[in-house]
């Protein structure tokens, strides 16, 4: 055999190296080259055995030369070679010569130490469970067992059998109270191919009757057949322990809650007749506390109205007698005017209380903040110096940034700082500082009027915004911080009061900030001359239809006048050339005035619509955003010409 070494070397399916007694090779076979330290250059017999095997190490060496020496017959070893490779290796004497094999073990080698490390990291697992962990094959014999206490429940684990546990721990079942047969045992179960969740059971260990949760599941072969059986039990006898109790209590809480039943109903039934007697009596103090309020309202408007038609009726009493006179006439008209305007404010206040709409955008105006308040502490100039001494001076300190703009009416505005401007000089008796403050934060502008006065109680405070509440007695109207909250909500602003007893209050309105794309508010232009127009008033009231007749056709306008919503109609359908403007009131004796402008939008598209009506404008809804104006009554002259003029003011500026 040693004649023809590479042919039977080629041969065997590992490397393999067959060495002569004298310490050199004799044949290297394909695998050999690979595994071996081999040089192709030179003849295989002119080669050491000692240079050939030096790349596994030195111990295998040393076992080649003691079989070539004859001191052993055979050797086997595991060596490391290049490349973190594991080879076992045979070295056996083949007649004069020493055959040296190599088997790569490396794969091998790694699955068994991650086979080992699953060992370890599965059994560290299973004594970390607080739990009794068994395993058993196909027969019902015990292959491993692990508890989940510090000591071994059954110390012959290694010899014990499924059945033998089963009569040692004689289960029961706790709910029926009856022995658990050897078949109905979760592992006997689980062998039979089924699995096993959260079996109560109870057993008998060394510390006495103990309640246990099984779980079992089958193991299965690669034929998928059952190999085996793992059983988990969790000790959860305080848990079935305290179950217990919680239906024992359950049970005693329903004899409690019998026996409150009973005394519920007539409980029920006595709190059904109180609460029926105290909802009388809220009743009728809620209906006195209204009659109260509408009382004041009623008595407050009437003041103020009688105040308005005592002037009117004096001076056009007066304006009979001085006809004659262009200027007596003259200055009685401009009396008259100025006393309707107050009932006409009087009527607008107390129709806020009953609406709060938002401001009609179209109907409002760019507003500077920082230049109303400037306005405003000029117009309570006078008021001012009259409540100052020399030791008792009511100061003012503007802190007023730039560009603070927003968009409303002008008039609202300057009426809620007014109010605040005047409360916080009444607030201040022995003087102090009024100090106003305007401010751009965020999306928002705000407006902030603060006195160091007498302030507010917290119970004053919180009901300071309350329509008709005052502290000034029969000095107050209590409409004046009622109406500033109305005015801000109108405005899609809020309004917020802070107040500390004798330091001082603050009074803070917040609204929307206005900017146009360049950045700049669009300055107001002037009020072009008003072109003749073709126009159709329907009003049911025969003085104010005249009236108002008279006011367009003074400034040149040809006028058709309609007393009801058919007349109008009618006026709509007969018309030659269609009119320019509509002017309808809402309240009308045949319908509603919006349904008027429908019918006139719907025939006539480009149609100019103005709505006029004595309620306080409700521009939020649908049918006034489909209006150019919405105007409330009593008009005013000046205000109605200025929306006439509003297409021409447009077109002059379209064209320059």
């Amino acid at each position: 055999m040693t004649d023809q070494p590479a042919v039977w070397l080629e041969a065997l399916p590992m490397p393999a190296l067959l060495c002569g007694r004298d310490g050199f090779a004799r044949g290297i076979n394909r695998s050999g080259r690979e595994a071996f330290v081999w040089d192709a250059q030179a003849p295989i017999e002119r080669q050491s055995w000692r240079v050939l095997l030096f790349g596994l190490g030195p111990t295998l060496v040393e076992a080649v030369q003691q079989v070539a020496a004859g001191d052993v017959s055979a050797s086997d070893l595991d060596v490391d070679g290049p490349g973190e490779r594991r080879y076992r290796c045979r070295i056996v004497p083949v007649g004069d010569a020493v055959l040296v094999s190599a088997t790569d073990t490396t794969a091998e080698r790694a699955r068994d130490e991650a086979w080992q490390a699953l060992r370890r990291e599965y059994r560290t697992l299973w004594a970390a469970l607080p739990a009794t962990v068994l395993v058993a094959d196909a027969s019902g014999q015990l292959r491993s067992s692990l508890d989940g206490e510090p000591r071994s429940q059954h110390r012959d684990d290694e010899s014990e059998t499924l059945r033998r546990r089963w009569e040692q721990e004689a289960p029961h079942d706790p709910l029926r109270h009856q022995p658990i047969e050897w078949l109905e045992t979760p592992a006997m179960r689980a062998l039979g191919g089924q699995v096993i969740h959260g079996q109560r059971i109870e057993v008998r260990r060394p510390e006495g009757r103990r309640v246990v949760e099984a779980h079992a599941a089958p193991m299965r072969d690669v034929d998928g057949r059952v190999s085996g059986v793992v059983v988990v039990e969790w000790d959860v006898t305080e848990l079935a322990r305290l179950e217990l109790r919680v239906q024992e209590q359950a049970g005693e809480a329903a004899a409690l809650q019998a026996r409150a039943a009973s005394a519920t109903d007539s409980i029920e039934r006595l709190v059904e007749e109180r609460s029926r007697a105290l909802l009388a009596s809220q009743e009728e103090q809620v209906r006195e506390r209204r009659l109260a309020a509408l009382g004041q309202l009623a008595a407050g408007v009437m003041h103020d109205v009688n105040n308005a038609l005592n002037p009117i009726m004096a001076a056009a009493y007066l304006l009979r007698h001085h006809a004659e006179s262009p200027e007596a006439v003259r200055d009685y008209a401009d009396r008259i005017r100025k006393a309707a305007e107050i009932g006409a404010a009087t009527a607008s206040r107390v129709g806020r209380f009953i609406r709060q709409e938002p401001v009609h955008v179209g109907g409002d105006e760019v507003i500077d903040l920082s230049a109303l308040a400037d306005e405003v502490v000029d117009l309570t100039e006078p008021m001012r110096l009259r409540r100052s001494s020399e030791a008792q001076e009511v100061r003012v300190e503007r802190q007023l940034g730039a560009d603070v703009h927003m968009r409303g009416l002008p008039g609202e505005i300057r009426e809620a700082l007014l109010n605040l401007v005047q409360n916080a000089i009444d607030a201040m008796p022995k003087g102090g500082t009024l100090t106003l403050r305007t401010a751009v934060e965020g999306n928002e502008v705000c407006i902030a009027v603060r006195d160091t006065g007498v302030g507010m109680t917290e119970e004053v405070r919180e009901r300071a915004f309350d329509p008709f509440f005052s502290t000034k007695g029969a000095g107050g109207t209590g409409l004046g911080l009622a109406e500033v909250y109305g005015i801000a909500r109108r405005h899609r602003g809020s309004a917020a009061i802070t107040s500390v007893p004798e330091r001082g209050t603050e009074v803070l309105l917040r609204f929307p900030r206005w900017r146009e794309r360049n950045g700049r508010p669009t300055p107001s232009q002037p009020l072009l001359p008003t072109q003749p127009q073709r126009i159709l008033v329907v009003e049911d009231h025969d003085d104010g239809r005249d009236f108002l007749r008279r006011i367009l056709e003074a400034d040149g306008h040809t006028v058709a006048v309609a007393a009801s919503v058919r007349e109008g109609e009618r006026a709509l359908e007969a018309a030659g050339p269609p009119f320019d403007l509509l002017l309808t009131d809402v309240g009308l004796p045949d319908g509603s005035g919006w349904s008027l402008v429908k019918t006139a939008r719907a025939r006539f598209p480009d149609l100019r619509v103005g709505v006029i009506t004595g309620w306080e404008p409700q521009v939020g809804t649908s049918e006034a955003q489909a209006v150019e104006f919405v105007l409330r009554k009593p008009l005013r002259a000046a205000e109605l010409k200025s929306h006439i003029a509003a297409p021409l003011r447009r077109d002059t500026t379209s064209e320059t």
